[in-house]
């Protein structure tokens, strides 16, 4: 299994957009604890999943840019600088007042 970011859009014409964020055994021994120990809010809430308001989408961005800004000065994972990137590269290009639904888990 892995952990990913499901967009449902207002239009039932519109594919769901799915943006893999990770297989689910690295993203409990890799992201989580980078994010608690940045204190980040969301990203550990992935791991089982949580439903996200269209109105915390920034907030969640706002968490993958810091975990990657962090990853990015270390060097130590550039695999994951690389997925964060085409995630918040992906999360950019949706318009919010055509999101019906977001769950990520």
């Amino acid at each position: 299994m892995s952990v990913a970011i499901l967009i449902e859009f207002k239009d039932p014409k519109r594919d769901e957009l799915y943006i893999p964020l990770a297989p689910e055994g690295a993203y409990s021994s890799e992201w989580v604890p980078l994010a608690k120990q940045l204190g980040l809010g969301w990203l550990p809430l992935f791991q089982t999943g949580t439903s996200v308001n269209v109105e915390d989408l920034p907030t969640v961005m706002g968490e993958f840019q810091r975990l990657r800004d962090v990853l990015s000065e270390d060097r130590s994972r550039p695999a994951m600088v690389e997925r964060l990137d085409f995630v918040l590269e992906r999360l950019q290009g949706v318009d919010s007042q055509q999101v019906a639904e977001i769950f990520i888990g």
